[in-house]
């Protein structure tokens, strides 16, 4: 049982850590800034995240057989981290930068 806990508490700071370095990394300057982003940068950037997101279970994935930990709890773990630290994140504050095109 203590196996199966040490694979969600391992899972859980990982994705918590990746999440956080993924939106200091992509949001947390435009959420500061005052300029105004078009919209194909801010769909650049959400793809830049995707890729994090999917190198970061990657990761686990390549480290299954390497690391003492249960691969299933570990990388769900990780995926629900990494999913709640994105909803955490003040999207509505990120959405409002972005510059509408006008047509």
């Amino acid at each position: 049982m203590l196996f199966y806990i040490e694979s969600v508490v391992v899972g859980l700071a990982y994705g918590f850590v990746v999440g956080c370095l993924k939106y200091a990394l992509l949001w947390r300057k435009l959420k500061k800034s005052d300029k105004k982003m078009e919209s194909s940068a801010l769909y650049i950037r959400m793809g830049i995240g995707y890729a994090i997101n999917v190198a970061a279970l990657l990761f686990v994935f390549l480290m299954r057989n390497i690391m003492p930990l249960d691969f299933v709890f570990t990388i769900v773990a990780t995926a629900v981290a990494m999913s709640l630290t994105g909803k955490l994140a003040p999207i509505r504050q990120i959405v409002s930068h972005v510059e509408e095109k006008e047509r």
